[in-house]
């Protein structure tokens, strides 16, 4: 199973986030040395005529017959021209937005509807591969145009790091990869990277200049030092802790946590604080009415949320347009001044005032806009460091991501762990994306991660009536077997090596004829094993199947299977008979989350 990418002519890293999204790239001359990072190149995206971002949203547009349309800046501000252009109907196209989150909710990955449905903006179903795999593309292509236009490079001599959030389940990864290959990528020419990850690969490489004399002396990169990831983006937290070991390479010292407390729930209170003020008829009018006016009333809310507080005013000052203006007073049949003044106390915008076009929001009034998202964030952060104080000395916390680039989120993870060094690189934005590329061209620098569950595997050996009850007993070809044993892969806690096998076993066939062999696998949320596959805690999590067509030995067949449990991905290579070895795909049922 190879782990290095390094001699590969391009490697692109596609960070697929759930607000935002973007693309890194770099060239096989390119690469090496200490400065990797610093030949690592990243696509600059243009919301009209703004400064060029290092992302673009997460959006997708679809036409009438269901054909790709536009994507991100592109998405938006197409779809805003629609929905303003009195000669064209709208509601025949299909918007998509902040769809990813889609995969972080346990009870649709445990749905079978899940797997087919994602609504567009008037509630319409379509499957989540289709919508997944059509935003995709669209960065594939656009990467691989880039490339093209630096060196000649074929598009079969581009290999491809999609990154994840490590909270995922082991199914929505495996979703992914699913819409990456029906994307047009390859299975041999991609890799899934955990998004935390990535961050401290690019934490560990980058040179960080910015950093000062005291900053560097704290700065833990000796070995046996502990650090957190913050990944902090738009839709979710991601949480993870690495020590650095002999070799100068990282160890996963618990396994990720996290949760959906991402920067766009900030956004969402703003807009319930507005549909507060004028109703939620209003507020519906002036977005699907008037959407380029909303976008731009949002992306300046972003620039004021990430910016907030100014050290010279005590007010935030936003200007709301015309047209929803127009929308509340026909709504509402009194100007939005009136509706502010008449406001409870309780409701956020309360104390705001109203003059010539612009709302100033008083900064303790806007504030609150943050108040229960922090709360999550600091109160998981507080809670782990806690637990692992006893045996791990954290001393540092790596911010990346969008939301590392709020003002007041970083000065209150600062405060609040006051004796922890808080490192946020200059481009926490492109971390993950630069990480992923190192990371994608050598996946060793990664050697271990923890195990989440107890894993095993559907098993069975000769069966002994004075140690296995009857009711387990079957007889087979080659005698009685005692069925269902559970085979232990790898205990929950457990530190797993990511390059080497958790697991090597031999399995000889049942019958004579047999012609596949199914290693069905399980796992429990219990550290200690349990006897039996049927045990009330016990889940089926997926299969690996390999093929044994030749059947000419009868029941002198079998395979030697090697098991690798550390991946990002659960993966095996297998031997049948001593032949030749091939790789086997995990396949994941749909109730695994």
């Amino acid at each position: 199973m190879s782990s290095t990418w390094v001699d590969k002519k391009a490697v692109v890293a596609i960070d697929f986030g759930t607000t935002f999204s973007g693309y890194a790239y770099s060239l096989s001359g390119d690469y090496g040395g200490d400065g990797k990072t610093e030949k690592i190149y990243t696509s600059l995206w243009h919301p009209g005529s703004g400064p060029g971002m290092t992302k673009t949203p997460t959006v997708l547009l679809l036409k009438p017959d269901k054909s790709f349309m536009a994507f991100g800046f592109d998405a938006e501000t197409r779809f805003a021209e629609l929905a303003e252009d009195d000669d064209i109907d709208e509601s025949q196209y299909h918007y998509f937005k902040h769809f990813k989150m889609e995969l972080y909710s346990d009870q649709k990955c445990k749905s079978n509807n899940f797997l087919g449905e994602i609504k567009d903006q008037k509630g319409r179903k379509f499957r989540a591969v289709d919508i997944f795999a059509k935003s995709i593309e669209y960065m594939k292509i656009k990467a691989y145009e880039t490339v093209h236009k630096t060196t000649a490079v074929r598009e079969q001599d581009v290999y491809f790091v999609l990154t994840c959030p490590a909270i995922w389940s082991d199914w929505s990864k495996q979703f992914m990869r699913e819409a990456a290959e029906k994307a047009g990528i390859s299975h041999d020419h991609l890799r899934i990277a955990l998004e935390p990850g990535c961050a401290a690969v690019y934490m560990h490489t980058n040179k960080l200049p910015t950093l000062s004399a005291s900053s560097r002396e704290l700065f833990p990169m000796a070995e046996g030092d502990c650090y957190f990831i913050l990944d902090m983006g738009g839709g979710t937290i991601d949480i993870a802790v690495h020590k650095i070991n002999r070799q100068g390479k990282f160890e996963e010292i618990m396994h990720p946590h996290g949760g959906p407390w991402g920067g766009i729930n900030i956004n969402l209170k703003f807009e319930q604080a507005l549909v507060a003020v004028s109703g939620a008829a209003t507020f519906e009018r002036f977005r699907t009415e008037f959407t380029n006016d909303y976008l731009d009333l949002m992306r300046d809310f972003e620039l004021k949320k990430l910016a907030f507080p100014s050290e010279s005013s005590n007010v935030v000052t936003m200007k709301i347009p015309p047209t929803y203006i127009e929308c509340h007073t026909k709504e509402n049949g009194e100007e939005f001044s009136t509706s502010l003044l008449d406001l409870a106390s309780t409701t956020i915008l309360a104390g705001s005032t109203f003059r010539y076009g612009k709302i100033k929001i008083p900064n303790e009034r806007f504030e609150m806009f943050f108040h229960d998202t922090f709360k999550h964030i600091i109160d998981n952060v507080g809670l782990l460091l806690e637990r692992l104080r006893q045996r791990h000395n954290v001393k540092t916390i790596f911010c990346v991501g969008g939301f590392s680039d709020c003002k007041l989120l970083s000065k209150k993870i600062i405060d609040t762990f006051a004796d922890k060094t808080v490192i946020i690189p200059p481009e926490a934005v492109g971390a993950i994306m630069k990480g992923a590329i190192i990371y994608g061209r050598d996946e060793r620098i990664i050697q271990s991660r923890i195990s989440k569950f107890t894993y095993g595997l559907d098993w069975n050996e000769d069966y002994d009536p004075n140690k296995h009850p009857v009711s387990k007993k079957e007889t087979t070809e080659d005698g009685e077997m005692c069925k269902d044993i559970f085979l232990t892969i790898a205990k929950k806690g457990d530190s797993v090596p990511t390059d080497s096998p958790t697991k090597c076993l031999e399995s000889y066939v049942k019958t004579s004829t047999q012609r596949a062999m199914e290693f069905p696998f399980y796992r429990t949320d219990k550290k200690t094993p349990p006897r039996f596959i049927d045990d009330p805690d016990c889940i089926l999590v997926g299969s690996m199947s390999v093929p044994i067509p030749d059947i000419e030995k009868g029941l002198d067949r079998c395979v030697k299977l090697e098991i690798y449990f550390g991946a990002t991905e659960f993966t095996a290579i297998a031997r049948v008979n001593g032949g030749a070895t091939h790789e086997v795909t995990f396949n994941l049922e749909e109730t695994q989350v």
